[in-house]
């Protein structure tokens, strides 16, 4: 299908070709985590059945934000969370935006919350899998499921009601994909599935009609997409930003219409500039479980022109990491006292779960890293020090890339791994790699070794690995450089096999040189 993807991923973004200078934005904004017929969800408690959600209403508060900060008119009128936001005051808050907003205005419109799916019960019968994709607004009524709910055939019929506008879409829910490896749902978001319905046949009253289905570029040349991940058998899990839970394509998609994402700082956000920053900083942030697709994908056409250069963004104190303990605390942290760290109930970055042979210790998104017996405290250190590695990426740099030969499942020890790492740039062409393995510890070198230290890649390199102990999550760190970083080198090989030097000391030893940092996760068993 060229658009279906539109409901079929956690998050959808449609952008149409820049407006002229004289375009109007406009914005509509929802943000549903109080369903009317949903049950409360309570962290205390295994989630069970539909549930609230919990980030998806802080989506629309730094969404609104944002567009706001950028010249969008979003009166409150328009910005509609929880249980203001029926399917009705969306209707009501588009129809008044298509009757006032002029050929060739952008229309903003953002929606976080659950997604579902429905039985095809008339034509078009256009999906191989026999389900339409739904978005659910505060009113959906699991009982009368035609009810608070638009399906992907209703959405194209909506947007091919207005092609004289730029309509930008923003869909942070539903049902979407990822890799191969399971993750643990205790210690994961929310996620924003709305489950599977079956439809009565016969339509409601004044319900939109289903069109052709077909929402993508050939019959509405005014969409363009940014999808969250590529297949709709997968779920997206809500995530923690500065400890709030958030859609991941939502928090970033805020922080580039901000200016983040205008790399060559000329005031114009292009779909380029958009999808290397938002596909790069939701893959890193999501442990490489989520990875967006963009359609069309990324040119230099312009999408939004800045109308103001924003203020920069607050400083985010990465200095305490919120940690979460289920049962006793391991060796070395607790409640009262906790070096580096603050003890949460939600929103955590570090799970430790007490098990009979030591604890089992999850990241934020749920994958396990390793299980200890001793002093947890170099856990910490690590997951700090990869926060802080996400934070130093240079944003006027092109992103890292890492491509794995293998395919994201666990690998064995003996396992033979491989990576090809293309440099982001012809100006940055001196590679370093080293590993900060499941225990918190540093592998080096990985990459340079002897007289390559001072051998430019400048075509990339191919890199071969097997894999040994510790097992668990390992993060692959890839600094290029644009002149040999030593200072650094230096640093690594005292660092070898002791715990994790602070993400402040790297940068420091890269002082005389320009560097882009990036990082990619392998995760190993045995």
């Amino acid at each position: 299908m060229a658009i279906r993807p539109l409901l079929t991923a956690a998050a959808c973004l449609a952008f149409g070709m820049a407006a002229p200078a004289s375009a109007k934005d406009w914005g509509i904004v929802i943000g549903i985590d109080d369903y009317e017929f949903f049950e409360p969800f309570d962290p205390n408690k295994p989630v069970a059945g539909h549930t609230d959600l919990q980030g998806a209403a802080a989506d629309a508060t730094v969404i609104g934000t944002a567009l706001r900060e950028v010249g969008v008119d979003l009166p409150d009128s328009r910005f509609l969370t929880n249980r203001k936001a029926t399917l009705a005051a969306f209707e009501a808050a588009w129809n008044e935006v298509v009757a006032k907003a002029a050929p060739g205005d952008r229309l903003f419109v953002s929606f976080a919350g659950h997604g579902g799916q429905e039985e095809e019960i008339a034509p078009p019968f256009d999906e191989k899998d026999g389900l339409d994709e739904t978005i659910m607004f505060a009113d959906f009524n699991p009982d009368h499921p035609r009810e608070g709910r638009l399906n992907d055939d209703q959405l194209h019929e909506l947007l091919a009601s207005a092609p004289q506008l730029q309509i930008i879409w923003v869909m942070d829910s539903c049902h979407s994909g990822g890799l191969e490896r399971s993750v643990n749902a205790s210690v994961t978001g929310l996620s924003r599935s709305g489950g599977r319905w079956k439809i009565p046949i016969d339509p409601l009253p004044d319900e939109l009609p289903s069109g052709a289905g077909e929402t993508g570029q050939p019959d509405l040349p005014n969409v363009t997409q940014i999808l969250a991940t590529a297949t709709d058998d997968r779920l997206v899990n809500e995530t923690t930003f500065e400890g709030q839970p958030h859609g991941a394509l939502s928090w970033y998609f805020a922080k580039a219409i901000l200016g983040e994402a205008d790399t060559n700082q000329d005031g114009n956000l292009t779909r380029l500039e958009l999808a290397s920053f938002i596909g790069d900083r939701v893959f890193t942030h999501m442990e490489q479980n989520q990875q967006p697709r963009f359609l069309p994908r990324g040119d230099p056409s312009i999408m939004l022109s800045l109308h103001a250069a924003p203020p920069p963004p607050p400083p985010v104190d990465t200095s305490l990491l919120a940690v979460k303990f289920e049962g006793a605390p391991p060796p070395g942290l607790s409640a009262q006292n906790c070096p580096g760290c603050r003890v949460v109930d939600q929103g955590q970055e570090l799970t430790f779960h007490q098990q009979a042979d030591g604890w089992a210790v999850f990241s934020g998104q749920g994958d396990q890293i390793t299980v200890i017996k001793g002093d947890a405290r170099a856990q910490i250190v690590r997951r700090t020090f990869l926060l802080d590695l996400n934070e130093a990426k240079v944003a006027t740099l092109p992103p890292i890339t890492l491509h794995p030969r293998q395919s994201a499942a666990r690998q064995p020890i003996g396992a033979r791994v491989g990576f090809d790492a293309p440099p982001p740039s012809a100006d940055l062409p001196y590679l370093t790699l080293f590993n900060v393995a499941s225990d918190g510890s540093v592998q080096y070198p990985l990459y340079p070794s002897g007289f390559s230290e001072t051998k430019p890649a400048t075509k990339g390199l191919s890199l071969l690995f097997d894999v040994a102990p510790p097992t668990g999550e390992d993060q692959l760190v890839v600094i290029w450089c644009k002149r040999p970083p030593l200072a650094l080198h230096g640093l690594l090989a005292q660092a070898n096999g002791h715990t994790v030097p602070p993400m402040s000391e790297i940068i420091a030893t890269t002082a005389d040189t320009q560097c882009q940092y990036g990082r990619i996760g392998l995760f190993t068993e045995g």
